[in-house]
């Protein structure tokens, strides 16, 4: 249950703090949706290359230095927030918080696969924090006392961390580049950064449109916190579905949900969206990691090269999504992420198919057992 009061804690920190960023760098700032797109996707780099180098290094030195280390120094980079005066700072301390907040992730969903066995419960308190973030930055809508409360509960998050008993750890040596193992889950990989270079096209500036509905920052928060409850709830029950059928699953939805957004004319037209992007999420981010935690032993990089994919999606997500939305509306950034979907299925049901008939034939007929549970 520790693990899962970190979770929620971290969860709930990192997305208070960004929930109304884009808002920060319009309306105070005076940053653009191209710079707001640039921004983000800069702090998605960073996050990117820290997902990469440490869930990697979970595998190979041990869970607990990264897990309490990356905690610790995730706090420190959200109390700068504080003090941001300017776009050009704001775009560094982000970037020093992508890079603080790949660091651990990895290491509990891996410390916590290998005691339990099971991660929909574990991914579920990650949304039902984002829920709790996004809520109290709506309820707070002050920009330097989010960051504050933010910090906090990262603080917390550390401190029961320092609670946690590891054991006996097993260590693994994994090369740099761990070509194997991305050929080895390729269709979860490419498919999911397809999917979700589209809806970070979306989500980029999703704030904002939000508010140029009508919706007041309490109303932001409400309509985030809708779809982290969603995913909370959704994710606490599906562990028991096929791993395949989650992933497919979540991909059509996710293809119905998308231009439906396009129908909203008032704020509160968006709760039903909300309530179906979040059940999409759920079942293609628990399909996912069960997909990678079944068929590797190194579970910290093949988590880690997930939270990669997802950084690598939201980078060009946040590039193209700003210039989309600068170029088109919002709308044709919603039109787009649905294509990007589709394309996404197509690659998981392609690729797993493949690799299902490449291990058969390699295991005398008998298929991954990962890849069908």
């Amino acid at each position: 249950m520790k693990a899962g009061y970190i979770q929620v804690l971290s969860s709930a920190g990192l997305s208070g703090a960004a929930l109304l960023i884009p808002n920060m760098l319009r309306d105070e700032l005076g940053a653009n949706t191209m710079e707001i797109g640039i921004i983000t996707a800069s702090f998605n780099l960073a996050l990117f290359a820290s997902s990469y180098v440490f869930g990697r290094a979970s595998d190979v030195h041990g869970r607990r230095l990264y897990l309490q280390g990356g905690l610790a120094l995730t706090c420190v980079a959200l109390f700068l927030l504080v003090f941001v005066n300017s776009k050009e700072s704001l775009a560094v301390v982000r970037i020093l918080v992508g890079l603080c907040a790949g660091i651990y992730p990895s290491a509990l969903l891996a410390h916590v696969y290998e005691m339990e066995g099971r991660v929909g419960r574990f991914t579920a308190y990650g949304s039902l924090g984002f829920g709790v973030g996004t809520f109290v930055a709506g309820f707070v809508g002050i920009y330097y006392q989010i960051f504050l409360v933010s910090t906090v509960m990262l603080f917390a998050a550390y401190v029961i961390s320092l609670r946690i008993t590891f054991g006996t750890e097993r260590v693994h040596k994994v090369p740099f580049f761990p070509v194997a193992i991305i050929r080895h889950n390729f269709p979860v990989y490419l498919s999911v950064m397809f999917r979700h270079t589209g809806a970070n096209m979306i989500w980029v500036v999703y704030p904002i449109f939000l508010a140029d509905l009508g919706a007041s920052a309490l109303f932001i928060g409400l309509v985030y916190g809708i779809n982290a409850v969603g995913q909370f709830t959704f994710m606490r029950f599906i562990d028991r579905f096929r791993t395949n059928h989650l992933v497919i699953a979540g991909f059509i939805m996710s293809v119905i949900t998308f231009p439906s957004y396009t129908l909203a004319t008032r704020p509160e037209e968006i709760v039903p969206m909300q309530v179906s992007i979040a059940a999409a999420w759920s079942c293609l981010y628990v399909g996912s990691i069960k997909y990678l935690m079944e068929r590797n032993d190194e579970k910290g990089t093949a988590s880690g090269l997930l939270q990669s994919s997802l950084s690598i999606s939201a980078i060009i997500g946040a590039l193209v999504g700003g210039v989309t939305v600068f170029a088109l509306g919002y709308h044709g950034a919603m039109y787009i992420a649905t294509v990007m979907a589709l394309a996404g299925l197509l690659v998981f049901l392609m690729g797993d198919r493949y690799l299902t008939r490449r291990e058969k034939m390699v295991n005398g007929g008998k298929g991954s057992e990962g890849a069908w549970t």
